[in-house]
C-alpha cells in the first residue's frame, strides 16, 4: 500500500513537472506573439502618425504658399502704384523739362 501511494505521489509529481513545462511553454509562446502584436500595433500607430504629420505638414505648406501669394499680390499691387506714380511725375518732369528747353530757345533765338 505505501509502494502504491509512492507511486501515486511519484506520478502527481512527473505529471505536475508536465503541466509546469507545458505552462511555460504556453507563457513563452503568448509572450513571443506578445511581443510581435506590440510591434504590429507599434508599426501601425507610427504609420498613422507619420501620415498625419505629412498631411499636417502639407496643409503648412499650402497655407504658406497662399499667404505668400497674398502678400506677393499686395506688394506688386503697391508696386504698381508707386510706378504709376513715378511714371507720372517723371511725365511732369518731361513736360517741365521740355518747357523750359523751349524757353531757352525761344530766349537764343530772341
Amino acid at each position: 500500500m505505501v509502494d502504491k501511494v509512492l507511486a501515486e505521489i511519484r506520478d502527481a509529481e512527473k505529471k505536475a513537472e508536465e503541466n509546469l513545462a507545458e505552462a511555460l511553454k504556453q507563457a513563452k509562446k503568448i509572450e513571443r506573439e506578445a511581443s510581435i502584436e506590440a510591434m504590429r500595433v507599434y508599426d501601425e500607430t507610427y504609420a498613422e502618425i507619420k501620415k498625419r504629420a505629412r498631411e499636417k505638414a502639407d496643409e503648412i505648406v499650402k497655407k504658406a504658399k497662399a499667404d505668400a501669394e497674398t502678400e506677393a499680390q499686395k506688394i506688386i499691387a503697391q508696386a504698381k502704384v508707386e510706378v504709376k506714380k513715378l511714371r507720372e511725375t517723371a511725365e511732369k518732369n518731361i513736360d517741365k523739362a521740355a518747357e523750359e528747353v523751349f524757353k531757352d530757345i525761344s530766349a537764343f533765338r530772341r
